[in-house]
């Protein structure tokens, strides 16, 4: 009985080292490089976009919240043959996006004076979007203007939305992971 137990030990571990987690691998190498291509192009990015009217942004933002999150319910209702690493990379890709849009977004109303308390550079984009995607919340950087307080609610509902889906892919992807690890016992 315990040469059986150990072996299957023995199995699962060479099983989960073994050339089957190459994929795991790629998707892990291609994550880093495009997070490392979305952390660029968001510090890539003129600081300036003067030449567009309020309204224009406005609706530039409302396309860009809209397409992303387009992008979530194309990523979450795939037929279901599709790879759950697949939707599960997609949404990576989706969430690192969005937080080079929002971070941009808080930036862009920090150069309005009075939109934001704090808020002076990128990085400070890039902190206070994180900040507020974890729902953490210091209060070392605030909205103070009507605008970026809009902003922020609409970041905040595009969270819960992310948030649930993210939760609903985990759990399909441990599930199929159970699955698979039942059946070939």
């Amino acid at each position: 009985m315990g040469d059986s137990e150990g072996g299957s030990v023995v199995r699962d571990a060479r099983a989960e080292s073994g050339p089957g987690n190459r994929p795991l691998r790629w998707m892990a190498l291609r994550a880093a490089c495009t997070l490392a291509l979305v952390v660029l192009g968001y510090y890539m990015l003129p600081d300036d976009f003067d030449g567009e009217s309020f309204v224009v942004r406005c609706l530039i933002f409302a396309v860009c919240v809209a397409g992303l999150a387009g992008l979530i319910l194309y990523l979450i209702m795939r037929e279901p043959a599709d790879s759950v690493s697949a939707r599960a990379e997609g949404l990576l890709l989706t969430v690192m996006v969005s937080l080079a849009f929002f971070a941009t977004v808080y930036f862009r109303l920090s150069q309005d004076s009075g939109q934001f308390d704090g808020l002076e550079t990128k990085t400070d984009g890039l902190y206070f979007t994180l900040v507020t995607t974890a729902t953490v919340g210091y209060g070392d950087i605030h909205a103070t203007g009507q605008a970026a307080r809009i902003a922020v609610m609409v970041h905040i509902v595009f969270n819960l939305v992310f948030l649930g889906a993210a939760g609903s892919v985990a759990l399909a992807r441990i599930k199929q992971r159970r699955r698979s690890g039942t059946g070939s016992a």
